[in-house]
């Protein structure tokens, strides 16, 4: 009987606590999530960069300065001298610390419990993608990281104002897409006579590093309209190893045999000319080249492919290149201030290779390179010469060819020029604001 009466006392106890727990959880039935969610929100975002949670430290950014080296910088954040010259003969292999930049960043993450900020490692970038991580804890040692890369095929336009270039940085478009437009149509268009309302589209391949556009890859498809006509380019691989190239909207190739001038972005100073004042000699004589005005150390390039007959100094020409590019033509250029490296007779060179430098040297006032062309052995005007294109697309690619234009030529026909960039739209506002303010100023006091 009186196990029975324990038993049931038991029970009855059990029950109790059931009914007063359950009554507890009934009046707060998101006790435990609230306090889950409550803990989480004290607990900051983490921010990953170079492979580490930044908040877990303190970060210190900076600028490598001019003159500034390694071990100035490491000094900075209290690492001892020893340390530093062990760091630099152990990254040899990874990293070469003399190829420290000025203008490049890097980043110091010190212990948050440090008053004195020293360091624990060290991520210099080498550029906006890789970078190299010095870790100067424990035991020392140094590797390479990349960042992650969006590959995103994009779209730019414009409308020259002024030159091309003011055109691109108005913009806000990235200028290695202003050097491979002047590529491409080196032949089609006139670079040294854009005019005011000239146009152009562009479709091409970038590489993004958090949102921020990096690099661009390769320009896939672009127009450009010069003087009311359109030139249409199409980059094609053309595979088995031919490698690839730019091609018009009828499978017709965009190089020529010659470039238009032996450097880029310079201008004109003196035409061919049978009958033209020198401004050295201070007489009329014939003129039998074409001079382009450069600053000092311009790289001058072969304008096609061939074999270099000359490269030396003499007292007029100054440091001069001759090639010869086939039975028929020739090309000089003259007053370098160097010869690149490596030019000599016999060299074969190929278009768009460096041959010299823009200099003064020989019979010169400023700083030019003096462009002659030979044909059948005279010298003639190269603007005048019926140039033929090279390369011609074989005709059994040209169906793939055309097949694979056409999504990007439907993308440039349907893209609308963008006529003015956010730049000059907020200049003319600004413009216009104080117009009227000066406006109501001379209502007010007259």
């Amino acid at each position: 009987m009186l196990k029975k009466t324990i038993v049931v006392l038991l029970a009855l106890s059990a029950c109790v606590l059931t009914g007063c727990w359950l009554k507890m959880r009934m009046q707060h039935p998101l006790a435990t999530a609230a306090d889950k969610a409550a803990a989480d929100e004290t607990q900051p975002t983490p921010v990953i960069k170079y492979g580490f949670n930044l908040n877990d430290y303190k970060v210190i950014s900076g600028t490598v300065n001019p003159n500034e080296f390694f071990a100035n910088i490491l000094g900075q954040y209290k690492v001892p001298y020893q340390t530093i010259d062990l760091l630099a003969r152990e990254s040899k292999d990874v990293f070469n610390l003399n190829k420290i930049q000025a203008g490049n960043n890097y980043t110091v993450l010190c212990s948050k419990n440090d008053s004195n900020t020293t360091a624990e490692k060290f991520i210099y970038e080498e550029n906006d993608i890789d970078y190299v991580v010095f870790n100067l804890t424990d035991s020392l040692y140094v590797y390479e990281g990349h960042k992650d890369v969006e590959h995103k095929q994009c779209t730019a336009s414009g409308v020259v104002n002024s030159s091309l270039w003011e055109t691109f940085e108005d913009n806000n478009i990235n200028p290695v897409l202003a050097i491979g437009l002047s590529e491409i149509f080196a032949w089609a268009v006139d670079f040294y006579k854009i005019q005011p309302g000239d146009k152009f589209k562009i479709v091409y391949d970038a590489d993004y590093v958090h949102g921020k556009e990096v690099n661009v890859s390769r320009i896939k498809a672009c127009i450009f309209n010069s003087g009311g006509k359109d030139y249409y380019a199409f980059y094609y691989d053309k595979g088995k190893g031919q490698g690839g190239d730019y091609y018009d909207e009828n499978g017709n190739s965009m190089k020529k045999q010659f470039l238009k001038a032996p450097v880029k972005f310079s201008r004109i100073s003196s035409h061919y000319s049978l009958h033209r004042f020198h401004p050295v000699t201070k007489e009329w004589k014939a003129h039998l080249g074409t001079d382009y005005a450069a600053p000092e150390g311009t790289p001058i390039m072969a304008t096609a492919d061939g074999v270099i007959e000359a490269a030396c100094f003499k007292q007029y020409n100054g440091n001069y290149v001759k090639i010869r590019h086939n039975g028929e033509y020739e090309t000089q250029y003259l007053h370098m201030c160097r010869i690149a490296k490596g030019m000599r007779p016999g060299l074969r060179v190929k278009q768009g290779e460096v041959i010299g430098y823009v200099g003064m040297t020989g019979l010169a006032t400023g700083p030019h390179v003096c462009y002659r062309f030979w044909r059948d052995g005279q010298q003639v005007d190269p603007y005048r010469q019926n140039l033929m294109f090279s390369d011609p697309m074989a005709a059994k690619l040209k169906p793939t060819y055309m097949a694979q234009i056409k999504p990007f030529k439907e993308t440039l026909d349907g893209m609308v020029y963008q006529e003015k960039s956010a730049k000059v739209l907020a200049e003319e506002q600004a413009t216009a604001e104080n117009d009227s303010t000066a406006f109501d100023l001379l209502k007010k006091f007259f």
